[in-house]
């Protein structure tokens, strides 16, 4: 296994997100601001950022149709990584024109003053036959810890990381009060995470 790639994450919302695998406290935020050395680019039509979670009881599925990464990731040191994952969520696509519509409002994803959710990470270790990132996630002003296995296999220069995270929307605040109970829209929201990546491609 060569130098690889990240674990998504995204990372990121739904009109109802938050996060499990939550620790005692957040870890420090790292700078998104400052640059650093990548060693694998994103290929964005063969990745996703799906969810699903259930409405009125029903199951649906949507997903981010947009996010970017800087991965530098070393699997054999993999304490020596860095990832900051972007999700832009006016991307999101619930699957209906009213999820569509309600989703970047103030009670849900807030994407007029919060338009782009981080997940960061620079605390990523090998556990058994697959890695775990320790992170942080920004999502709608709030940065809460975040920690998700991810599995990878590698082929050449290609890299896939692929990772399923259940996440508690309302640690977030997505769905404020009354929308903040399993009533209406569940409350957990599980990810489904797919990033190809390739060394070919980084610049």
């Amino acid at each position: 296994m060569r130098a690889v790639i990240l674990p998504l994450l995204f990372s990121a919302a739904v009109p109802l997100f938050a996060a499990c695998g939550e620790t005692a406290s957040a870890p420090d935020p790292i700078s998104a601001g400052s640059a650093f050395e990548t060693n694998y680019a994103v290929v964005a039509a063969e990745s996703h950022l799906r969810f699903t979670t259930t409405q009125e009881g029903e199951a649906f599925t949507g997903e981010f149709s947009d996010f970017d990464a800087d991965i530098a990731f070393d699997p054999a040191a993999p304490e020596t990584s860095r990832v900051v994952v972007r999700v832009p969520l006016a991307s999101f696509e619930g699957g209906s024109t009213d999820r569509d519509s309600t989703a970047p409002s103030a009670v849900w994803l807030d994407a007029r003053n919060f338009p782009v959710a981080m997940f960061e990470t620079d605390a990523i270790r090998a556990d058994g036959g697959q890695f775990v990132a320790d992170g942080t996630l920004t999502l709608k002003g709030r940065s809460l810890p975040l920690s998700f296995p991810f599995t990878l296999e590698e082929t050449g220069d290609r890299a896939v990381m692929t990772a399923t995270v259940p996440l508690d929307r309302t640690r977030w605040n997505i769905g404020a009060d009354p929308w903040n109970t399993d009533e209406h829209v569940g409350r957990e929201v599980r990810l489904d995470i797919r990033v190809v990546a390739d060394r070919s491609k980084q610049e």
